[in-house]
């Protein structure tokens, strides 16, 4: 069975003519950012500097900011090794398997636990 139409025939016509009666002054919508230019902030992010720090801007900010590398808790290198290889095997980090060592050794020197 076909149901009815909810919209009665004229009706829009109707509106029209109420909204043009009404005799409204309507201005134009300004578009607040007009002419300006957006700039998002610049990653500024504040790894320590050392061996194998481009490596690890290269490899990981493709995914992920680097704060995000900084604020995990220190891990011990068995610890680093197990999340880099997790990011290459599962989310496609891109880095050869030879970079492993490198990333891993910079992540450790910066980002381990301190030596008792």
């Amino acid at each position: 069975m076909k149901r009815p139409h909810l919209l009665l025939p004229g009706i829009p016509a109707v509106l029209a003519s109420v909204i043009l009666a009404a005799d409204v002054a309507v201005e134009p919508v300004r578009n607040p950012f007009a002419g300006d230019r957006l700039e998002l902030p610049k990653e500024e992010p504040a790894l320590k500097a050392g061996a194998g720090v481009e490596l690890v801007r290269s490899a990981c900010s493709s995914c992920h900011s680097m704060d995000y590398v900084i604020t995990q808790p220190p891990l011990n290198r068995a610890q680093w090794t197990a999340s880099v290889e997790k990011m290459k095997a599962r989310f496609g980090a891109p880095l050869s398997t030879n970079e492993i060592p490198a990333l891993v050794s910079y992540l450790e020197a910066n980002y381990s636990p301190p030596a008792r």
